[in-house]
């Protein structure tokens, strides 16, 4: 479901789309995840990875098997984002897991305020790829 919007959200802006990530990138990434934040991304994550390995268009990235890693450990030290792994970035907000409960955050960029809480990683992403339409 997210994939189509992100697909719709990619045409409309004319950006191509990444191809999948490899299963051996994914479960590297998985595993590297675990290493440095104590877990790993959501499963539904990974499968979108599966299909789209990052995404960018319209001010949102959503980040690949490349990225993740290396975008989570530079944001972290400035400090307040220890307990999150950031999925997506938008002109406005990040989107994130908080690690401790699993629960999907949006995130103001500064301060880092918990703008809302979402249910699941697809109305997370809906309400990034919405904030950039």
């Amino acid at each position: 479901m997210i994939a189509a919007r992100l697909k719709a959200l990619a045409a409309e802006c004319g950006e191509p789309l990444r191809p999948g990530a490899s299963e051996a990138d994914v479960v590297i990434l998985a595993a590297e995840c675990i290493a440095l934040f104590g877990a790993e991304p959501p499963r539904a994550f990974l499968w979108l990875l599966r299909a789209m390995d990052g995404f960018e268009a319209n001010g949102l990235r959503v980040f690949g098997t490349r990225e993740l890693v290396e975008h989570n450990q530079a944001i972290r030290d400035p400090g307040g984002l220890d307990e999150y792994l950031v999925l997506a970035e938008g002109s406005s907000a990040r989107y994130a897991v908080h690690l401790p409960t699993q629960e999907r955050h949006e995130l103001g960029i500064v301060p880092t305020d918990v703008l809302a809480v979402h249910r699941d990683l697809t109305s997370l992403l809906t309400a990034a790829v919405n904030a950039q339409s």
